[in-house]
């Protein structure tokens, strides 16, 4: 087996084979013995193969974390000393649902929010949640599918409230909510990048928008906790074009991210931020900022953009870990420090704020 528990090769494979050859063994030692005593032997075989299984298969658990997690040291963790005591737990598992717990267990040791060991049978709820998850990087805050923490669509119901009453030609689709404010100013309110359809809803409401007349946009991030990786790639599109971002780990060269599609607007644009802006929403906003096209108004983002890399194990499980930053192509990772507002201001005060900003950046055209 390779350290990140990619090869179907392992003791299961080797161990059958010696296990019939001492059965052959004891049939040809032992003839004249009770046929108990073979069948015994056998069966210890059979039982070492199971043991040797787990053995493996947490090894290539723990170490993908020993290896490619981002500045584990920072977590204050000895992962060392997790896998010794986790380590006799896994190998003595009665069955693969105990074993697959105690994975689960180890993992949330590192206490992240982010990584987390993912048995077989609930990868397909994850897939539910944030549709069809090839082993591909992908950025989340606190994991929506694990018990006790909300999902996308109790998010979307709570972030919801933030948008303003007194919108005309409002719309609403997948989870975004759209329309024109008082001002003339088109609003897009995005409450998470995870849920199915975000990126198309996000065009659509931008081309909707400037149907009515807008003169400028704002894209409200606030409390946005995330999502994924690609899905910030195609709402970046919808303003701008290029190299955007870039992940730094410490096993492999930086990895280049663009915008995906063609810009759908070039009106002035502001995003809205506050601390509970997380990871690829803080790499959408701050990213915009970065290029020039957007003015960030409220206050200092989470400083939360660990990128989650799951890999597929061979079982069928995956270990999803914290296995680098997000970063602007060109600048320092927001990682701890947030996406700071280029205008300051209380979250609840930031539509205003924004619209008076960008009012005061037209005039002085």
């Amino acid at each position: 087996m390779d350290r990140a528990g990619r090869t179907e090769r392992g003791p299961l494979a080797a161990l059958p084979s010696r296990a019939g050859r001492r059965g052959a063994a004891c049939r040809a030692r032992l003839r004249a013995a009770p046929l108990l005593v073979c069948a015994l032997l056998v069966l210890t075989a059979g039982g070492l193969a199971s043991a040797a299984d787990y053995a493996d298969r947490f090894e290539a658990a723990w170490d993908l974390v020993n290896t490619r997690y981002w500045n584990i040291a920072r977590t204050g963790v000895d992962w060392a000393a997790v896998g010794e005591e986790y380590r006799p737990r896994a190998v003595a598992a009665a069955d693969d649902q105990e074993f697959y717990a105690t994975l689960e267990e180890m993992y949330a040791e590192l206490g992240d929010d982010h990584s987390v060991f993912v048995p077989p049978a609930k990868v397909a709820q994850v897939r539910a949640e944030y549709g069809d998850l090839p082993c591909i990087m992908l950025f989340t805050g606190p994991l929506a599918p694990r018990p006790g923490l909300a999902t996308t669509s109790s998010l979307s119901a709570l972030l919801g409230q933030r948008v303003p009453v007194d919108l005309r030609a409002t719309g609403r689709e997948a989870n975004v909510t759209y329309g024109l404010t008082p001002e003339g100013v088109g609003y897009v309110r995005l409450p998470d990048l995870a849920s199915t359809g975000t990126a198309a809803a996000v065009r659509s409401a931008v081309a909707r928008v400037q149907d009515e007349g807008a003169w400028a946009i704002v894209l409200d991030l606030r409390g946005n906790p995330g999502g994924r990786l690609l899905t910030m790639m195609q709402v970046a599109g919808v303003f701008t074009r290029g190299l955007l971002w870039r992940t730094v780990t410490t096993w492999a060269l930086p990895l280049p991210y663009p915008a995906i599609g063609l810009p759908e607007t070039d009106l002035p644009l502001a995003v809205l931020v506050d601390d509970g802006v997380n990871s690829a929403a803080e790499g959408l906003a701050g990213a915009l900022q970065a290029r020039g096209r957007a003015t960030v108004v409220g206050e200092r983002s989470a400083g939360n953009v660990e990128a989650l890399l799951p890999f597929c194990l061979r079982d069928g499980s995956q270990a999803w870990v914290a296995a680098g930053v997000l970063a602007p192509i060109g600048g320092p990772t927001w990682e701890g420090r947030g996406v700071a507002p280029d205008v300051e201001t209380d979250p609840d005060d930031a539509l205003p704020v924004a619209i008076a900003t960008l009012r005061q950046l037209e005039d002085a055209k």
